[in-house]
């Protein structure tokens, strides 16, 4: 993935139906900046002519009706809950997951369990008219007895960076709030596209994302950190392992050398400074001989939510310090 892909929007429901039209523009980023202050009003146009109730076409191909704007909404995954309140619809979330952090008002929010497995009753007992899931988790037997009951569920199901936008697009057509998410994404994907024009035409530096050392846990392929570390300019040493998360050996990682290392534990328990202290004894591994050894927080490159934007410039500032200013 050699930039941000400006890939159409799919179908999703009626919101999407004027979107669909100018789909074939949003193929070159500099007709997207050129033409929005045209296609916005239209498209907000084409929203206030929509009416409930509409059905819309979730993240895995699902047709889910959604009866009425929706005001009582459960978000069962902690990035879900990130693209709701940037959308401005804090007030309209009455339940979370229990490992959704950020931003803090999402702590005082009632509590319905894992994302993995929530608790049903606890979300029936919230009475929502829209509950938010990602594509994680015993999804059948969930949304079969939330169906049952009448309650419309919307799985999100994002698996790049530029899918990540036609999510939050996607949510925002769901929950009634689609001009402020085409905001949201065109303000994401200018600030993505400034950190590739910085980069362009520089050196790529090998790089290394280390999730934990014993194992040695890294990310291939067809996750959110490789397509970042593509992004900012870097080439991701890991990308040919076998896995999205491969386990890799010391001698492979020597082999491989990387410029740079980017550290983010899996568990909040991990800890980065215990990790950086291990890395120190690999002195000819060229990342470590230079000290270009970094944590980053997990949530902001793990996590397919609007601060993904910030896990990018943390990493672009990683690779190439000279032209980026933190």
């Amino acid at each position: 993935m050699e930039e941000v892909s400006q890939a159409g929007f799919s179908e999703a429901g009626k919101d999407f139906r004027l979107l669909q039209r100018f789909k074939g523009c949003r193929h070159q980023g500099k007709n997207v900046k050129k033409f929005w202050p045209i296609f916005f009003p239209l498209f907000l146009f084409g929203l206030v002519l929509e009416a409930f109730p509409a059905i819309f076409t979730d993240e895995i191909g699902r047709q889910v009706e959604v009866r009425v704007p929706p005001r009582r909404i459960v978000s069962v995954a902690p990035s879900v809950t990130e693209i709701l309140f940037s959308l401005g619809l804090g007030e309209k979330i009455v339940g979370v997951s229990s490992y959704c952090n950020y931003p803090p008002e999402a702590r005082s929010k009632e509590k319905v369990g894992g994302y993995i497995t929530p608790s049903l009753e606890k979300i029936v007992a919230l009475h929502p008219d829209l509950v938010i899931q990602t594509a994680d988790g015993d999804l059948k037997t969930f949304v079969d007895r939330l169906s049952g009951l009448g309650i419309p569920v919307y799985i999100a199901n994002p698996r790049s960076v530029a899918e990540v936008l036609e999510s939050i697009l996607k949510i925002g057509g769901v929950t009634s709030s689609l001009p402020n998410a085409q905001r949201l994404a065109a303000s994401m994907r200018e600030k993505m596209q400034a950190v590739q024009q910085k980069v362009q035409g520089r050196s790529q530096p090998r790089v290394l994302h280390a999730m934990s050392v014993d194992p040695l846990i890294s990310s291939g392929k067809e996750t959110f950190v490789h397509d970042l570390m593509v992004l900012a300019g870097g080439k991701n040493v890991a990308e040919n392992a076998r896995g999205k998360h491969p386990q890799l050996s010391m001698e492979e990682v020597m082999a491989r050398d990387p410029e740079v290392i980017l550290l983010s534990a899996m568990l909040s328990s991990d800890s980065l400074l215990e990790q950086k202290k291990w890395w120190r004894r690999w002195r000819d591994i060229s990342a470590v001989r230079s000290e270009r050894i970094f944590a980053i927080e997990a949530d902001l490159i793990l996590r397919p939510s609007p601060r993904i934007v910030k896990g990018l410039e943390e990493i672009a500032w990683a690779l190439h310090p000279e032209i980026f200013k933190k």
